[in-house]
């Protein structure tokens, strides 16, 4: 039999064809490529596992073969069961569904309804992902005779995402950048079922001071309505929107800048602080108990601003970490304006999740503290890291409790409640900042609105993780954490507390207590020590701490696979997630003390927001091998043996992420094996890094960089400048006379070096600059001298420690003074200098040191003791009329764009001295692989 259905209106069919004479196979759904998602959703609503589904191609487009070795009854079951689901023609969409293949088809659809609706389909168009700047939107609508864009849509998934904060910054700013190509600066973040639109205004900084009437709208709900009616209910409300936006017709909704500006006030006056935020919280409350029939608290009018009487009728619905009255932290009154209270009792009704006023006072008392670790967990990531520590878990029993022991303001551990079906009294939470404790409150309550009681409610806590015990964890079966990412020079004083707890806990010393650690390695080296053996931990950490070198670095990968029992590491594109991070991140998970004989390490080429939450958590339990592959479009996997892993620990764990591992087999397999090439730190050579700076001064000494100084002083006679080098931004490769010009204090005339100093010292600090620490003239003139003595000869070879986009290396033709943004390699003659220095311009060596470099904010960071790794040529080995080429071309070097390398004289001259035959094949695999290893690091 035969069944023919259809999604939307004006897409094409699908068919469904059933055989019951062929006793393997259930059902075959023939499909285009844009059919996916419906084919998708039919098999993800009907729960059939993996492997009863092939996928294969024909010349007609795509088949899925469901009930592929199974029994005929059950193959027979199931065509039926698929069948009858399609014959409904209905798609119903859920949150876990992929924003890009099943959202944006629908916006799209309804944005071109409207557009026909209001009669402007033939001056305005719907582009879908349009780059304006470095950033992609997802669809504007743009005036085609101008080219102007009316307005930005944002698509999200769920009315969480249309209320935080930092998606509606997300939005704002590509009408920031696209301010000289608007034709409106309108906005419009939604998840279909919800909207909020906007007007993007500079005199209003704040993207909740741009929100504009009647501010959150409900279009529809998904467990009511099908895609269809989705698309036509969405549609309706573009309708209305763009028609006021095209007439320029806005009013703003001034509630929540209302609110911002009336706790800002208090900001500085903590009792005041609380007490305000108990009278406005509760009306917030109020409104959201309201919106879903709970009308069980008092207007707050009712109690004259009496805190402590607000407080006890609150105790009704709990919320203990807003309501716990005490005289030494609350005034005992607070005034608010009546008109705010309104306000806020109709944002409550609106907004019943709490999401957007606990984004706004996150943003409030953390602002300026980012580099502290007070930035919340993406809420899209909260939600992968929740379904990867289900999957490890198994999910919770009745008594079993999930934690998150520094949950900010509940981002993450919200995220958890629908993935396990929490119901409030399994959460349990804590924060070490009182700030964030009525955030964490409202955020977790406000989850369970319908249900919440002070007998039926998570438990929050205010505590350091230093001050917590075992006996807190006792119930504890999962954590969620994103412990506080601080540098180890800013945290010595956090860290002394928790490195202490985990001595009297432990009796050893802590793994974690060596060189620069940053606090996070500390946190998660405390949790394994508190939490009860088997509790499953998903925690997500800074990738740079599986992949750098380091004692740092390696201790942490020590802890990872040894008493925090890991089991999968899931890695993905930093972009789009943790605006207010630099560093990029993934999530880990074990089971405390109990590690596996394999851990899955999973792989995403998506973004977090088009990751299909649903699919994902499916395919987590594909079967495994040694090597990669694809587990779902966008994602792949492997198995990596943890003896393997612990093997590795002292060189990082490159393999772990897919492409990397690609680069690592081919400098393995290709370049490793050359009887031509060793170890740099084998050839014998000194290996240091650039001296000048390393003591401040940097601007002095560099003298050309202030340029009042330099013009003031530059034509003096007795002033005796030389060759520098300051930054790996230099485009000639042989250095003549640098990018700088240093202060050879020692041969300048002293009056003259004085008058120097002096002038330097009135400068004002640079901005960004760190505070000078009070230096002296003379201690000026000491750093001068030292510096001065610090000079390279000719014949060095500069390697950058920092690039991005270009592979660069520098022969020192002279004398020349080096900043501390180079290694330099100081060789013993010409031959030497040049055979080293083309080797590292070529594409073999980028690649070498793209597979074993440290990832830093999109950066390729290298140390002395990654470079002296690399490898390089064993000169003693090469004939002298291959030496001479080198020499003859190196006047020739040209960088090359990492992103797309091009083949240039000094590749080919290896290349064919290298691999023979082979060197083409060689040359275009190695350019493949850079390419694809900068793309992935600089996004």
């Amino acid at each position: 039999t035969t069944c023919y259905g259809r999604l939307l209106p004006d897409r094409p069919s699908y068919t469904v064809n059933t055989y019951f004479n062929r006793p393997n196979v259930g059902c075959n759904i023939h499909y285009s490529e844009d059919r996916l998602i419906t084919v998708r959703e039919a098999l993800r609503l009907q729960s059939f596992p993996d492997s009863y589904v092939i996928v294969s191609s024909s010349k007609q487009g795509r088949n899925l073969i469901v009930g592929n070795a199974v029994p005929p009854k059950l193959a027979r079951a199931m065509a039926e069961q698929l069948k009858k689901y399609l014959e409904e023609d209905k798609m119903r969409i859920s949150y876990s569904d992929s924003e890009v293949n099943v959202f944006h088809p629908v916006c799209e659809d309804a944005l071109n309804a409207a557009l026909k609706l209001i009669g402007k389909d033939g001056e305005y168009r719907v582009i879908h992902h349009r780059y304006t700047g470095t950033l992609e939107m997802d669809f504007c609508v743009q005036n085609i005779a101008t080219g102007r864009y009316l307005c930005v849509v944002e698509v999200k998934r769920t009315p969480s995402d249309v209320s935080s904060m930092r998606y509606q910054y997300q939005a704002m700013s590509y009408v920031q950048t696209n301010s000289g190509n608007s034709e409106r600066p309108f906005y419009i973040l939604t998840n279909l079922e919800y909207a909020n639109a906007f007007r993007y205004d500079p005199s209003r900084p704040g993207a909740y001071q741009q929100l504009l009437k009647p501010g959150l709208t409900e279009i529809c709900r998904f467990e009511k309505n099908d895609a269809e009616e989705v698309a036509k209910k969405l549609g309706e409300y573009f309708k209305g929107v763009l028609s006021d936006f095209i007439s320029n017709r806005y009013s703003y909704y001034s509630t929540l800048d209302d609110f911002a500006a009336h706790m800002r006030s208090v900001a500085s006056k903590p009792k005041v602080w609380k007490s305000d935020l108990v009278v406005l919280l509760y009306e917030y409350i109020r409104g959201a108990f309201d919106a879903v029939g709970r009308n069980i608290l008092k207007d707050v009018r009712l109690f004259h601003g009496d805190v402590e009487k607000i407080c006890l009728e609150a105790s009704k619905a709990d919320f203990r970490g807003i309501f716990s009255y005490s005289p030494e932290s609350f005034s005992p009154r607070a005034n608010i304006d009546s008109a705010l209270l309104s306000e806020v009792y109709a944002f409550g009704r609106q907004n019943i999740s709490g999401d957007a006023v606990s984004g706004l006072l996150h943003q409030i008392v953390s602002e300026g503290n980012e580099h502290y670790g007070e930035v919340p967990t993406d809420l899209e990531l909260g939600r992968i890291a929740a379904v990867l520590a289900k999957h490890i878990s198994g999910g919770l029993g009745g008594g079993e409790l999930i934690c998150d022991p520094a949950a900010g303001s509940g981002n993450l551990i919200s995220s958890a409640a629908d993935v396990f079906g929490l119901t409030p009294k399994q959460i349990v939470a804590n924060d070490i900042r009182p700030e964030l404790l009525e955030l964490l409150s409202l955020r977790l309550g406000l989850c369970f609105a319908g249900t919440v009681t002070p007998e039926n409610s998570p438990t929050v806590e205010c505590r350091s993780i230093a001050e917590l015990d075992s006996e807190f964890f006792k119930d504890v079966r999962v954590i969620l954490m994103n412990p506080p990412f601080v540098a180890g020079i800013n945290c010595d004083g956090k860290k002394a507390a928790l490195l202490d707890k985990i001595r009297r806990i432990s009796g050893r010393r802590p793994v974690t207590s060596i060189g620069q650690m940053p606090l996070e390695g500390v946190f998660l080296e405390l949790v394994t020590l508190l939490v009860q053996p088997g509790t499953t931990v998903a925690c997500v950490l800074p990738k740079t701490h599986l992949m750098a070198s380091g004692p740092e670095a390696e201790a942490i990968r020590k802890l990872i696979s040894e008493s925090f029992g890991l089991r999968a590491v899931f890695s993905y594109p930093g972009n789009g997630i943790f605006d207010g991070v630099t560093k990029d991140t993934c999530v880990i998970v074990g089971k405390i003390g109990q590690p596996a004989e394999y851990v899955s390490v999973i792989s995403s080429y998506d973004s977090i927001p088009d990751i299909d939450t649903q699919m994902f958590a499916q395919v987590l339990n594909s079967d495994l091998t040694d090597g990669f592959g694809q587990i779902m479009p966008g994602v792949v996997a492997k198995r990596a043996s943890l003896s393997e892993l612990k093997d590795s620990a002292s060189d990082g764990w490159r393999d772990l992420n897919s492409e990397l591992a690609d680069a690592v087999g081919f400098v393995n397999e290709t370049l490793r094996r050359s009887e031509y090439l060793t170890e740099l730190s084998e050839c014998g050579f000194p290996i240091i890094r650039g001296r000048a700076g390393n003591n401040g001064a940097s601007d002095l000494m560099f003298f050309d960089s202030r340029e009042e100084l330099y013009e003031k002083f530059k034509d003096r006679p007795g002033l005796v400048l030389k060759n520098a080098i300051r930054n790996a931004t230099y485009d000639s490769f042989i250095i003549g006379g640098g990018d700088s010009r240093f202060l050879d204090i020692c041969n300048t005339d002293r009056d003259l070096a004085d008058e120097i100093v002096e002038a330097y010292m009135r400068l004002p600090v640079r901005e960004g600059r760190q505070k000078r620490n009070a230096k002296t003239g003379e201690d000026l003139i000491k750093i001068l001298q030292r510096e001065a003595r610090g000079c390279f000869e000719v014949n060095s070879v500069l390697i950058p420690r920092n690039i991005r986009t270009t592979g660069r290396v520098y022969l020192a033709d002279g004398p020349v003074y080096v900043s501390t943004n180079f290694v330099v390699v100081t060789t013993p003659d010409e031959d030497s200098a040049a055979v080293l220095s083309t080797w590292i311009s070529t594409v073999f060596y980028q690649v070498i040191c793209e597979a074993s470099s440290k990832d830093q904010e999109g950066t390729r960071k290298m140390e002395v003791g990654d470079i002296s790794k690399t490898l390089v040529p064993d000169i003693s080995k090469l004939p002298k009329g291959f030496i001479e080429k080198l020499k003859a071309a190196r006047r020739g070097v040209r960088f090359t764009s990492l992103k797309s390398p091009e083949i240039r004289e000094t590749d080919r001259l290896w290349a064919e001295f290298l691999f023979g035959d082979s060197a083409e094949a060689v040359l275009g695999r190695a350019c493949e692989t850079l390419s694809i290893l900068a793309n992935r690091r600089d996004t």
